[in-house]
């Protein structure tokens, strides 16, 4: 039976950058969701789920706006 290694991860949603980041404390952060899920999966981790973890609610003209601030993804890869 394959025994697997998980790992759940928060990527923000940057205002400055308009971009999504991930950072690590010892890294650069990473810019662009593409950027992210490429650099997970090059060391060998495989998208599980990729959901909204924090949602920001903004008013409009007779609307309300709904949309993500965080992504939590999870990963996994044999160990």
């Amino acid at each position: 039976m394959a025994k697997w290694e998980y790992r759940t991860i928060t990527i923000k949603y940057d205002k400055k950058s308009k971009n999504w980041t991930y950072a690590l404390a010892d890294t650069p952060p990473l810019v662009g969701l593409q950027a992210v899920l490429e650099a997970h999966g090059a060391r060998g981790w495989e998208l599980v789920s990729l959901y909204p973890d924090h949602l920001e609610v903004f008013p409009g003209f007779g609307k309300w706006y709904i949309e993500p601030a965080a992504y939590r993804a999870t990963f996994k890869r044999p160990e």
